[in-house]
């Protein structure tokens, strides 16, 4: 191996580094800290970080909305249709989700030609056209995969916040079984459970009390945000027992389990596209282990 092969390899292999890093800081929301984590598996409060008591997280934050502005301002009207509900859901916020797809945008149109460049250190020449066409193609794609990594979240996200919704039903139905009202019930119910999705049920609970507002008209908002429609079923059964005095403990039980019964042939359903997806791969592979098995035969008998 040359020693201009040797420093193709080695700055091919740093800017894949770099572009993972890159990538992944951009569109990965938030990733729990091993001391958090076994904080709460103890059952002790989560240690303060430093960066939070420093205001670095605060400045980064303050920093990346002011450039998802100033990008959003420079774009013409209609370039960015930002996901609200999306958005709602794995905590993006529109400046941050405009930040994100320009700065992608900007790495995939600089980093084909300095690839290009450093290329041209090494004696390899391209023609002109090539790296700005591949310049274009790449920003273009870059811009777009964060759309995709949102709307992939944002139904990974769902997905938890139904699995969730049912253990929220059974809570209230056991809480309308001994005798609290709806309203208690609800925020009792979003007072016992642990983890993001009790903590938005509750948060939108909290508003609407303190908004003079009914409990199930948090629930609604907190659906219409979401997407999750099963919270306005909540809010609809909820309703209906409030004003006309029924019991709803076996309507909750009830739609609890369907919900159950729908997420688990949904995941069925999933499941058994995945196994098909796997089946030309699987097909392809054995022909050619079997190729790689009969070549040494065909080719003596080639040879003679």
């Amino acid at each position: 191996m040359s020693g201009s092969q040797a420093l193709l390899i080695t700055f091919g292999a740093i800017v894949g580094l770099g572009a993972f890093l890159l990538v992944r800081a951009a569109l990965v929301v938030e990733q729990p800290r091993l001391a958090d984590a076994l904080a709460r598996l103890d059952g002790r409060s989560a240690p303060v970080a430093v960066g939070s008591m420093t205001g670095g997280g605060d400045r980064w934050a303050r920093a990346t909305g002011r450039a998802g502005t100033w990008a959003a301002s420079r774009l013409p009207a209609g370039a960015l249709r930002t996901p609200s509900h999306a958005l709602t859901l794995i905590g993006w916020t529109p400046e941050g989700y405009a930040a994100r797809k320009l700065g992608l945008a900007a790495f995939g149109a600089v980093f084909v030609p300095l690839l290009t460049a450093v290329l041209g250190v090494l004696g390899v020449r391209l023609p002109v056209m090539m790296p700005t066409a591949g310049s274009l193609a790449l920003a273009v794609v870059l811009f777009f995969v964060v759309d995709l990594v949102a709307r992939d979240q944002a139904a990974e996200a769902r997905g938890q916040m139904r699995r969730a919704l049912c253990s929220y039903l059974d809570l209230v139905s056991l809480r309308r079984d001994a005798s609290e009202g709806p309203t208690i019930a609800l925020e009792r119910a979003a007072a016992l459970g642990e983890g993001w999705v009790f903590r938005r049920i509750n948060d939108a609970l909290v508003a609407a009390r303190l908004a003079g507002d009914p409990p199930w008209d948090g629930l609604r908002r907190l659906a219409a945000d979401t997407g999750v429609g099963e919270l306005a079923d909540v809010a609809d059964i909820a309703a209906v027992a409030a004003v006309e005095g029924a019991s709803i403990a076996p309507t909750l039980r009830a739609r609890a389990q369907s919900l159950r019964v729908q997420l688990l042939a949904e995941e069925e359903a999933a499941a058994n596209t995945a196994s098909e997806k796997l089946t030309a791969p699987v097909a392809l592979l054995s022909i050619a282990f079997l190729l790689l098995f009969l070549y040494p035969a065909l080719a003596r008998l080639m040879a003679t």
